[in-house]
Protein backbone atom coordinates (compact mmCIF):
# COMPACT_ATOMS: atom_id res chain seq x y z
CA UNK A 1 0.00 0.00 0.00
CA UNK A 2 2.79 2.42 0.94
CA UNK A 3 4.65 2.02 -2.49
CA UNK A 4 1.50 2.13 -4.41
CA UNK A 5 1.13 5.60 -2.60
CA UNK A 6 4.16 6.67 -3.80
CA UNK A 7 4.41 5.54 -6.85
CA UNK A 8 0.77 7.69 -7.26
CA UNK A 9 2.73 10.65 -5.65
CA UNK A 10 5.43 10.82 -8.39
CA UNK A 11 2.95 10.30 -11.05
CA UNK A 12 1.88 13.44 -9.47
CA UNK A 13 4.93 15.10 -9.75
CA UNK A 14 5.58 14.37 -13.45
CA UNK A 15 2.39 15.43 -14.17
CA UNK A 16 2.55 18.93 -12.46
CA UNK A 17 6.00 19.21 -13.97
CA UNK A 18 4.74 18.52 -17.57
CA UNK A 19 1.17 20.94 -16.52
CA UNK A 20 3.85 23.58 -15.08
CA UNK A 21 6.59 23.38 -18.52
CA UNK A 22 3.37 23.43 -20.80
CA UNK A 23 2.48 26.82 -19.01
CA UNK A 24 5.89 28.60 -18.35
CA UNK A 25 7.60 26.78 -21.43
CA UNK A 26 11.73 28.56 -21.49
CA UNK A 27 11.23 30.77 -18.35
CA UNK A 28 12.28 27.40 -16.34
CA UNK A 29 15.45 27.07 -18.40
CA UNK A 30 18.36 28.69 -15.91
CA UNK A 31 19.56 30.93 -18.73
CA UNK A 32 18.14 33.96 -21.13
CA UNK A 33 18.65 35.71 -24.78
CA UNK A 34 21.93 37.54 -24.51
CA UNK A 35 23.55 35.12 -21.78
CA UNK A 36 26.90 33.67 -22.07
CA UNK A 37 26.70 29.65 -21.31
CA UNK A 38 28.66 26.59 -20.97
CA UNK A 39 27.61 23.75 -23.78
CA UNK A 40 29.25 20.80 -25.07
CA UNK A 41 29.46 19.64 -28.40
CA UNK A 42 27.26 16.44 -29.35
CA UNK A 43 28.04 16.78 -33.09
CA UNK A 44 29.69 18.94 -36.15
CA UNK A 45 27.71 18.11 -38.66
CA UNK A 46 26.78 20.14 -41.74
CA UNK A 47 26.70 23.53 -41.70
CA UNK A 48 26.20 23.37 -37.68
CA UNK A 49 27.05 22.41 -34.05
CA UNK A 50 24.93 20.44 -31.79
CA UNK A 51 25.63 20.56 -28.59
CA UNK A 52 23.94 20.01 -25.07
CA UNK A 53 23.16 23.48 -23.42
CA UNK A 54 24.25 23.38 -19.77
CA UNK A 55 22.51 19.88 -19.26
CA UNK A 56 18.98 21.41 -19.60
CA UNK A 57 18.52 21.72 -23.25
CA UNK A 58 18.88 21.02 -26.99
CA UNK A 59 20.92 23.64 -29.07
CA UNK A 60 22.81 24.42 -32.05
CA UNK A 61 25.24 26.88 -33.36
CA UNK A 62 24.30 27.74 -36.73
CA UNK A 63 27.22 28.29 -39.34
CA UNK A 64 27.25 32.39 -39.74
CA UNK A 65 27.67 32.20 -35.82
CA UNK A 66 30.83 29.97 -35.97
CA UNK A 67 33.82 31.05 -35.31
CA UNK A 68 35.90 28.22 -36.54
CA UNK A 69 34.94 24.70 -36.71
CA UNK A 70 38.87 24.08 -36.57
CA UNK A 71 39.56 21.40 -33.63
CA UNK A 72 36.19 21.12 -32.27
CA UNK A 73 34.78 17.67 -31.79
CA UNK A 74 32.73 15.51 -29.61
CA UNK A 75 32.51 16.09 -25.72
CA UNK A 76 34.43 19.50 -26.04
CA UNK A 77 33.13 22.31 -23.69
CA UNK A 78 32.76 25.68 -25.86
CA UNK A 79 31.39 29.19 -24.10
CA UNK A 80 28.40 30.46 -26.72
CA UNK A 81 25.81 33.27 -26.50
CA UNK A 82 22.56 32.50 -26.58
CA UNK A 83 20.96 34.39 -29.48
CA UNK A 84 17.63 32.45 -29.44
CA UNK A 85 15.55 30.60 -26.86
CA UNK A 86 13.09 28.89 -29.37
CA UNK A 87 14.28 28.04 -33.24
CA UNK A 88 11.48 26.91 -35.22
CA UNK A 89 12.31 22.81 -34.31
CA UNK A 90 12.01 23.79 -30.61
CA UNK A 91 15.89 24.23 -30.27
CA UNK A 92 17.95 26.99 -28.71
CA UNK A 93 20.22 28.89 -30.85
CA UNK A 94 23.85 29.74 -29.88
CA UNK A 95 26.80 31.80 -31.16
CA UNK A 96 30.34 31.63 -30.61
CA UNK A 97 31.03 34.47 -32.34
CA UNK A 98 29.12 36.48 -30.37
CA UNK A 99 30.61 35.21 -27.01
CA UNK A 100 33.88 35.56 -28.19
CA UNK A 101 33.27 39.40 -29.26
CA UNK A 102 31.73 39.09 -25.29
CA UNK A 103 34.63 37.11 -23.83
CA UNK A 104 37.41 39.69 -25.78
CA UNK A 105 35.35 42.51 -23.85
CA UNK A 106 35.76 41.28 -20.75
CA UNK A 107 39.03 40.01 -21.19
CA UNK A 108 40.22 43.53 -22.38
CA UNK A 109 38.07 45.21 -19.68
CA UNK A 110 39.96 43.14 -16.65
CA UNK A 111 42.95 44.38 -18.62
CA UNK A 112 42.38 47.78 -18.96
CA UNK A 113 41.62 47.81 -15.17
CA UNK A 114 44.22 45.92 -13.82
CA UNK A 115 47.21 46.99 -15.98
CA UNK A 116 48.43 43.76 -17.03
CA UNK A 117 49.53 43.48 -20.61
CA UNK A 118 48.12 41.85 -23.33
CA UNK A 119 49.14 39.80 -26.21
CA UNK A 120 47.34 40.78 -29.55
CA UNK A 121 47.98 39.64 -33.24
CA UNK A 122 47.85 41.97 -35.88
CA UNK A 123 45.77 41.96 -38.66
CA UNK A 124 46.12 44.73 -40.23
CA UNK A 125 47.78 48.05 -41.18
CA UNK A 126 47.36 51.91 -42.18
CA UNK A 127 49.22 54.92 -42.39
CA UNK A 128 48.23 55.56 -38.71
CA UNK A 129 49.16 52.31 -36.78
CA UNK A 130 48.13 48.48 -36.54
CA UNK A 131 45.38 46.78 -36.15
CA UNK A 132 43.87 43.59 -34.34
CA UNK A 133 40.46 41.99 -34.89
CA UNK A 134 38.74 39.28 -33.39
CA UNK A 135 35.35 38.73 -33.80
CA UNK A 136 34.44 41.82 -35.49
CA UNK A 137 35.77 43.98 -32.10
CA UNK A 138 38.91 46.10 -33.98
CA UNK A 139 41.40 46.99 -31.82
CA UNK A 140 43.89 50.09 -32.81
CA UNK A 141 47.91 50.61 -32.07
CA UNK A 142 48.57 54.33 -33.13
CA UNK A 143 52.58 54.39 -34.47
CA UNK A 144 53.10 56.90 -31.63
CA UNK A 145 52.30 53.77 -29.03
CA UNK A 146 55.03 51.53 -30.84
CA UNK A 147 58.22 50.52 -29.20
CA UNK A 148 61.14 52.29 -29.73
CA UNK A 149 62.68 48.98 -31.08
CA UNK A 150 59.65 48.91 -33.78
CA UNK A 151 58.68 52.69 -34.50
CA UNK A 152 59.32 52.93 -38.35
CA UNK A 153 61.71 55.59 -38.88
CA UNK A 154 61.58 56.89 -42.17
CA UNK A 155 63.47 59.41 -43.98
CA UNK A 156 61.44 62.34 -45.07
CA UNK A 157 58.48 61.08 -43.71
CA UNK A 158 56.99 59.18 -46.77
CA UNK A 159 53.36 57.96 -45.64
CA UNK A 160 53.86 55.06 -48.03
CA UNK A 161 57.04 53.86 -46.93
CA UNK A 162 55.98 54.50 -43.30
CA UNK A 163 52.77 52.01 -44.65
CA UNK A 164 54.98 49.23 -46.19
CA UNK A 165 57.36 49.19 -42.77
CA UNK A 166 53.92 48.82 -40.74
CA UNK A 167 52.75 46.01 -42.95
CA UNK A 168 55.65 43.95 -42.22
CA UNK A 169 53.81 43.35 -38.28
CA UNK A 170 50.73 41.71 -40.01
CA UNK A 171 50.42 38.28 -38.89
CA UNK A 172 52.80 38.80 -35.82
CA UNK A 173 51.88 38.82 -31.98
CA UNK A 174 52.65 41.86 -29.89
CA UNK A 175 52.53 42.20 -25.96
CA UNK A 176 50.42 45.51 -25.10
CA UNK A 177 48.78 47.54 -22.56
CA UNK A 178 45.29 48.21 -22.64
CA UNK A 179 45.03 52.38 -22.91
CA UNK A 180 41.26 52.69 -24.02
CA UNK A 181 38.62 49.96 -23.47
CA UNK A 182 35.08 51.69 -23.94
CA UNK A 183 32.50 48.80 -25.36
CA UNK A 184 29.25 51.11 -25.99
CA UNK A 185 31.54 53.16 -28.06
CA UNK A 186 33.42 50.48 -30.02
CA UNK A 187 36.55 51.99 -28.67
CA UNK A 188 39.78 49.62 -28.11
CA UNK A 189 43.13 51.45 -28.24
CA UNK A 190 46.33 49.71 -27.18
CA UNK A 191 49.97 50.80 -26.08
CA UNK A 192 52.93 48.62 -27.09
CA UNK A 193 55.76 51.29 -25.55
CA UNK A 194 53.38 51.70 -22.01
CA UNK A 195 54.44 47.67 -21.62
CA UNK A 196 58.00 49.02 -20.54
CA UNK A 197 57.22 52.33 -18.95
CA UNK A 198 57.50 51.50 -15.43
CA UNK A 199 60.75 50.32 -16.40
CA UNK A 200 61.47 53.73 -18.47
CA UNK A 201 60.62 55.47 -15.77
CA UNK A 202 62.68 53.87 -13.32
CA UNK A 203 65.64 54.35 -16.03
CA UNK A 204 64.87 57.76 -16.59
CA UNK A 205 64.64 58.84 -12.85
CA UNK A 206 68.69 58.24 -12.79
CA UNK A 207 69.22 60.21 -15.75
CA UNK A 208 69.56 64.07 -15.03
CA UNK A 209 69.15 66.88 -17.00
CA UNK A 210 73.27 68.49 -18.24
CA UNK A 211 74.31 64.66 -18.33
CA UNK A 212 76.46 63.10 -20.99
CA UNK A 213 75.36 60.40 -22.51
CA UNK A 214 77.45 58.37 -25.67
CA UNK A 215 74.14 56.85 -27.73
CA UNK A 216 73.60 54.95 -31.16
CA UNK A 217 71.97 56.81 -33.90
CA UNK A 218 69.03 54.56 -34.46
CA UNK A 219 67.07 56.77 -37.44
CA UNK A 220 67.40 59.87 -39.26
CA UNK A 221 64.22 61.85 -40.11
CA UNK A 222 64.00 65.35 -41.02
CA UNK A 223 63.00 66.89 -37.99
CA UNK A 224 66.32 65.46 -35.85
CA UNK A 225 68.04 62.18 -34.86
CA UNK A 226 66.66 58.87 -33.14
CA UNK A 227 68.95 57.75 -30.22
CA UNK A 228 69.35 54.97 -28.39
CA UNK A 229 70.87 55.78 -25.13
CA UNK A 230 69.83 51.69 -23.52
CA UNK A 231 67.43 48.69 -24.85
CA UNK A 232 64.72 50.94 -23.70
CA UNK A 233 64.80 54.65 -23.45
CA UNK A 234 65.23 56.51 -26.85
CA UNK A 235 66.07 60.18 -26.98
CA UNK A 236 65.43 62.46 -29.78
CA UNK A 237 68.26 65.60 -30.98
CA UNK A 238 66.32 67.92 -32.34
CA UNK A 239 67.45 69.29 -35.43
CA UNK A 240 67.81 72.92 -33.77
CA UNK A 241 70.52 71.51 -31.30
CA UNK A 242 72.39 69.16 -33.59
CA UNK A 243 75.28 72.34 -34.47
CA UNK A 244 75.37 76.08 -33.70
CA UNK A 245 75.28 76.44 -37.08
CA UNK A 246 72.51 75.94 -39.63
CA UNK A 247 71.54 72.56 -40.50
CA UNK A 248 69.36 71.86 -43.76
CA UNK A 249 70.38 68.12 -44.39
CA UNK A 250 71.22 65.79 -41.50
CA UNK A 251 71.87 62.70 -43.59
CA UNK A 252 75.18 64.59 -44.99
CA UNK A 253 76.43 64.89 -41.12
CA UNK A 254 75.51 61.30 -39.82
CA UNK A 255 74.61 57.74 -40.62
CA UNK A 256 72.46 55.33 -38.72
CA UNK A 257 74.39 53.43 -36.32
CA UNK A 258 77.09 56.17 -35.83
CA UNK A 259 77.93 56.56 -32.02
CA UNK A 260 77.58 60.29 -30.58
CA UNK A 261 78.19 62.19 -27.75
CA UNK A 262 74.85 64.05 -26.61
CA UNK A 263 73.63 66.16 -23.52
CA UNK A 264 70.16 65.85 -22.02
CA UNK A 265 68.68 68.52 -21.96
CA UNK A 266 64.59 67.28 -21.10
CA UNK A 267 62.93 64.40 -19.62
CA UNK A 268 59.06 64.23 -19.87
CA UNK A 269 56.54 61.21 -20.68
CA UNK A 270 59.12 58.62 -21.06
CA UNK A 271 60.94 61.29 -23.76
CA UNK A 272 64.46 62.25 -23.85
CA UNK A 273 64.70 65.11 -25.62
CA UNK A 274 69.23 65.70 -26.06
CA UNK A 275 71.73 68.38 -27.45
CA UNK A 276 75.15 67.93 -29.48
CA UNK A 277 75.74 71.90 -29.80
CA UNK A 278 75.78 72.36 -26.14
CA UNK A 279 79.03 70.53 -25.81
CA UNK A 280 80.18 72.95 -27.79
CA UNK A 281 81.29 76.29 -26.78
CA UNK A 282 78.44 79.35 -27.73
CA UNK A 283 79.87 80.96 -30.80
CA UNK A 284 77.34 83.89 -30.02
CA UNK A 285 78.92 84.90 -26.55
CA UNK A 286 82.07 85.77 -28.92
CA UNK A 287 79.64 87.47 -31.96
CA UNK A 288 78.61 89.68 -28.95
CA UNK A 289 81.57 91.22 -28.59
CA UNK A 290 82.79 91.40 -32.22
CA UNK A 291 79.72 92.33 -33.97
CA UNK A 292 77.76 95.80 -33.86
CA UNK A 293 75.07 97.60 -35.35
CA UNK A 294 75.64 99.10 -38.45
CA UNK A 295 78.80 96.80 -39.47
CA UNK A 296 79.22 95.83 -43.14
CA UNK A 297 79.98 92.00 -43.11
CA UNK A 298 80.58 89.43 -46.23
CA UNK A 299 78.29 86.35 -46.11
CA UNK A 300 77.14 83.05 -47.76
CA UNK A 301 73.52 82.79 -48.38
CA UNK A 302 72.84 79.20 -47.10
CA UNK A 303 68.81 79.15 -48.06
CA UNK A 304 66.47 81.10 -50.03
CA UNK A 305 63.02 80.71 -48.35
CA UNK A 306 59.55 82.99 -49.39
CA UNK A 307 59.99 84.91 -45.98
CA UNK A 308 64.01 86.03 -47.07
CA UNK A 309 67.34 84.03 -47.17
CA UNK A 310 69.98 82.74 -44.03
CA UNK A 311 73.10 84.21 -44.53
CA UNK A 312 76.44 82.54 -43.14
CA UNK A 313 79.09 85.03 -41.77
CA UNK A 314 81.03 82.72 -39.38
CA UNK A 315 80.67 78.81 -38.36
CA UNK A 316 77.90 78.99 -35.94
CA UNK A 317 76.80 82.39 -36.88
CA UNK A 318 74.09 82.73 -38.64
CA UNK A 319 72.23 86.04 -39.73
CA UNK A 320 68.20 86.21 -41.36
CA UNK A 321 68.15 88.89 -43.83
CA UNK A 322 64.32 89.78 -44.42
CA UNK A 323 62.33 90.35 -47.32
CA UNK A 324 61.65 93.53 -46.98
CA UNK A 325 65.47 94.07 -46.19
CA UNK A 326 66.48 92.86 -49.88
CA UNK A 327 65.71 95.43 -52.19
CA UNK A 328 63.65 99.57 -51.64
CA UNK A 329 61.33 97.80 -54.64
CA UNK A 330 58.88 95.48 -53.89
CA UNK A 331 60.36 91.77 -53.58
CA UNK A 332 57.59 88.89 -54.44
CA UNK A 333 60.56 86.26 -54.90
CA UNK A 334 63.59 86.34 -52.79
CA UNK A 335 64.99 83.94 -55.10
CA UNK A 336 65.37 86.48 -57.99
CA UNK A 337 66.61 89.22 -55.78
CA UNK A 338 69.10 86.88 -53.64
CA UNK A 339 71.04 83.81 -54.90
CA UNK A 340 71.80 80.63 -53.17
CA UNK A 341 75.64 79.94 -52.42
CA UNK A 342 76.79 83.42 -53.29
CA UNK A 343 78.32 85.46 -50.83
CA UNK A 344 77.20 88.86 -50.37
CA UNK A 345 78.11 91.84 -48.36
CA UNK A 346 75.64 93.16 -46.07
CA UNK A 347 74.79 95.89 -43.35
CA UNK A 348 73.81 94.39 -39.83
CA UNK A 349 70.60 96.12 -38.24
CA UNK A 350 69.91 94.18 -35.57
CA UNK A 351 72.16 91.74 -32.99
CA UNK A 352 70.50 89.44 -30.76
CA UNK A 353 73.28 87.30 -28.84
CA UNK A 354 71.28 85.63 -25.93
CA UNK A 355 68.23 85.00 -28.59
CA UNK A 356 70.83 83.53 -31.24
CA UNK A 357 69.62 86.33 -33.80
CA UNK A 358 71.33 88.60 -36.05
CA UNK A 359 69.66 90.96 -38.87
CA UNK A 360 71.03 91.67 -41.99
CA UNK A 361 70.02 94.10 -44.69
CA UNK A 362 70.66 94.31 -48.49
CA UNK A 363 68.50 97.21 -49.53
CA UNK A 364 70.77 99.77 -46.66
CA UNK A 365 73.97 98.93 -47.89
CA UNK A 366 72.61 98.94 -51.76
CA UNK A 367 71.11 102.64 -50.90
CA UNK A 368 74.14 103.72 -48.79
CA UNK A 369 76.54 102.43 -52.53
CA UNK A 370 74.11 103.90 -54.64
CA UNK A 371 74.21 107.45 -52.88
CA UNK A 372 77.62 107.33 -52.72
CA UNK A 373 77.91 106.90 -56.65
CA UNK A 374 75.14 109.46 -57.00
CA UNK A 375 77.73 111.61 -55.68
CA UNK A 376 80.76 110.82 -57.85
CA UNK A 377 78.97 111.81 -61.08
CA UNK A 378 78.17 114.97 -59.99
CA UNK A 379 81.91 116.09 -59.30
CA UNK A 380 83.16 114.63 -63.10
CA UNK A 381 79.90 116.43 -64.65
CA UNK A 382 81.25 119.67 -63.07
CA UNK A 383 84.89 119.05 -64.09
CA UNK A 384 83.75 118.47 -67.74
CA UNK A 385 81.45 121.61 -67.26
CA UNK A 386 84.66 123.60 -66.58
CA UNK A 387 86.33 122.38 -69.19
CA UNK A 388 83.42 122.50 -71.49
CA UNK A 389 83.04 126.39 -70.30
CA UNK A 390 86.74 126.78 -70.59
CA UNK A 391 86.68 125.40 -74.20
CA UNK A 392 83.92 127.47 -75.04
CA UNK A 393 85.70 130.79 -73.98
CA UNK A 394 88.84 129.53 -75.55
CA UNK A 395 86.54 129.41 -78.56
CA UNK A 396 84.78 132.99 -78.34
CA UNK A 397 88.65 134.24 -77.67
CA UNK A 398 89.63 133.23 -81.49
CA UNK A 399 87.86 135.78 -83.22
CA UNK A 400 89.36 138.74 -81.10
CA UNK A 401 93.12 137.14 -81.07
CA UNK A 402 92.61 136.70 -85.09
CA UNK A 403 90.89 140.38 -85.16
CA UNK A 404 94.19 142.03 -83.31
CA UNK A 405 96.28 140.16 -85.17
CA UNK A 406 95.11 141.64 -88.75
CA UNK A 407 95.09 144.79 -86.58
CA UNK A 408 98.73 143.99 -85.94
CA UNK A 409 100.01 142.88 -89.73
CA UNK A 410 98.22 145.97 -90.78
CA UNK A 411 99.97 148.18 -88.65
CA UNK A 412 103.23 146.69 -89.29
CA UNK A 413 102.92 146.81 -92.97
CA UNK A 414 101.89 150.38 -93.20
CA UNK A 415 105.01 151.65 -91.21
CA UNK A 416 107.09 149.31 -93.95
CA UNK A 417 105.62 150.83 -96.73
CA UNK A 418 106.22 154.41 -94.83
CA UNK A 419 109.87 153.28 -94.24
CA UNK A 420 110.19 152.82 -97.96
CA UNK A 421 108.80 156.02 -98.68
Amino acid sequence: MTENNEIKEEKQQVESMESLMAELGDSLLPFKEGDLVEATILAVAGNRIWVDVAGQSLGFIPEREITSKSGLKKGDKVYASVISMDSEEGNVVLSLRQADREKYWLEMSQKYESGEPATITITDANKGGLMSEIGGIQGFLPVSQLSPKNYPRVEGGNKDEILNRLRQFIGTEVLVKVLNCDKEGGKLIFSERAVSADEVKDKLEQINIGDKHKGKITGIVDFGLFVSLDPQVEGLVHISEVSWSRVTDLNKLFKVGDEIEAMIIGKEDGRVSLSIKRLQDDPWAEAAKKYNVGDVISGKVTKVTPFGAFVSIEKGIDGLVHISELSSDHVSDPSKVIELGKEYKMKIISIEPSSHRLGLSLKELNASVAKNEEKLPESKDSESDIKEADSKQELSQEPEKKKSKTVAAKKSSGKDKADKK
